[in-house]
């Protein structure tokens, strides 16, 4: 090597001058070295611009996936809010319906009622004309009695008379004797013929009262055949009345049952939806004391008179009992922060304890960072009131919005915030743009979710939709 690196000399001839340079060889060796370490600089760097490159990629490609992952859940959330939009207006055409229906049964029952009277009407009818045909009955033996009786005095009178001609023929030769006797018996005898007169006369009575009471019990008859017939009409219309309203009812009861099925099984989406937030569903929705969601409603008391309505009204309690819960979950969820700040953004620092990025040594980490390209939009992420706005130490420039139920969210490490203290924000309102102020590292939103003071994990709120639906 010494031998390589001996002296040597550069000669350098210009305008009739002669110079020389000599390079020793610890200068030749010094430069050698010079050069071995810039090449392996240039190596080195080389080489770690390769792999941050294929890093940069692999990270490109992650955020791609997130992108993707994020445009899934935005559809998502977007349709199952057109099937919450749906499913209200379904309820509120099958509402109407049932009013119809309610009101069609209400009729059918003033009509059951005035058929009902009817039959009474026509029942007194007919024991008014039982009560008279029994009369009439009783008045035909008196007759007949009667009729009778004069047929024997009659016969009487006449064996009588028979007997006094015999008599007469016998005791005519007496005839001046018996003078006297004989006026007294035509007295008598006239006396008979005025009392046989008067017989005949109220038998004649007596036949025209028969004829006039067979006259009367004809048109009895006649009439009772008519009421007879009429009878028969109302008992088909009642059965065919009572037929069309069981009818009505069954499949009355058969649309409450669906309706109530559906909306149970959309209670129950909201309440898995609210579940997997991690918060206390009976804190932020209760149920009515003394409910049992889901196993048949409240106890009604049952009779075998009154089944139907007594189903009818426990289907309908029920029925209103759900779509009552199931607005209020729906007001719930429509209030709660289930999306992302950001479009586009990817997680770079989780929930809960981790090394600090500044000082390396673990902490607790309240909330979620969201990563993204600088001055992103940074949205709200539910309906709410902004009730901080401007800078805070550590988080920079930073945004609180308050919801129901006790909800707060925080937007922190901002480039710009775009609302006032007291604003009203809907849901995908812009509220700020995505910066790095206060102790930040890089451009990113710091997101935080608080029910009643407590940190809890934004993540279980952005995944709550996407595991129900799975």
């Amino acid at each position: 090597m010494l031998h390589f690196l001996r002296d040597r000399e550069i000669i350098l001839r210009s305008d009739g001058q002669i110079r020389y340079f000599t390079f020793s060889g610890k200068m030749q060796f010094s430069l050698l070295s010079i050069w071995i370490l810039l090449a392996g600089w240039v190596g080195f760097a080389s080489i770690g611009y390769l792999k941050q490159s294929s890093l940069m990629e692999s990270k490109n490609q992650a955020i791609w996936r997130s992108q993707n992952s994020y445009r899934e859940l935005l559809d998502q959330v977007s349709d199952y809010q057109l099937s919450i939009a749906s499913i209200t207006r379904d309820l509120k055409e099958t509402q109407l319906h049932l009013h119809r229906l309610f009101d069609q049964n209400d009729s059918l029952k003033v009509t059951l009622h005035s058929t009902e009277s009817e039959l009474k009407l026509t029942q007194t009818e007919r024991d008014r004309i039982a009560d008279g045909r029994r009369a009439m009955s009783n008045q035909f033996k008196l007759v007949g009695k009667e009729v009778r009786r004069m047929t024997s005095k009659n016969n009487a009178l006449e064996s009588h008379i028979g007997n006094l001609r015999g008599h007469l023929e016998h005791v005519q030769a007496q005839k001046a004797e018996i003078a006297a006797e004989r006026r007294a018996m035509g007295d008598r005898l006239w006396k008979l013929s005025n009392d046989l007169q008067g017989s005949i006369m109220h038998s004649e009575q007596l036949e025209t009262t028969i004829s006039s009471l067979r006259s009367d019990l004809r048109n009895a008859m006649i009439s009772k055949g008519s009421i007879a017939a009429e009878n028969d009409a109302l008992h088909v219309q009642a059965a065919s009345l009572e037929f069309s309203r069981n009818e009505q009812a069954e499949q009355h009861r058969g649309q409450l049952e669906a309706i109530s099925a559906r909306t149970l099984k959309n209670i129950n989406a909201l309440e898995a939806v609210l579940s997997h937030t991690g918060l206390n569903l009976q804190k932020i929705a209760p149920l009515p004391k003394g409910t049992i969601m889901g196993q048949g409603g409240p106890f009604i008391p049952y009779h075998p008179d009154m089944r139907q309505p007594a189903e009818t009204a426990s289907q309908e309690q029920e029925l209103d009992m759900r779509i009552d819960r199931w607005e209020q979950l729906r007001d719930v969820v429509a209030n709660m922060p289930l999306t992302a700040p950001i479009e586009g953004g990817y997680v770079s620092s989780r929930f809960g304890r981790r090394k600090d990025p500044i000082t390396k040594a673990w902490a607790m980490h309240n909330g979620l960072d969201l990563g993204g390209v600088y001055k992103t939009p940074v949205y709200s992420t539910a309906p709410g009131t902004v009730v901080f706005a401007g800078r805070r130490a550590y988080y920079g420039k930073v945004i609180d919005v308050k919801h129901e139920n006790g909800l707060k969210t925080r937007y922190a490490h901002l480039y710009r915030i775009k609302v006032k203290r007291g604003k009203k924000v809907g849901l995908g309102e812009e509220i700020g743009l995505l910066g790095s102020s206060g102790r930040s590292t890089g451009p990113h939103v710091h997101y935080e979710i608080r029910h009643l003071g407590k940190a809890l994990n934004p993540r279980k709120f952005l995944r709550a939709t996407k595991n129900v639906q799975q």
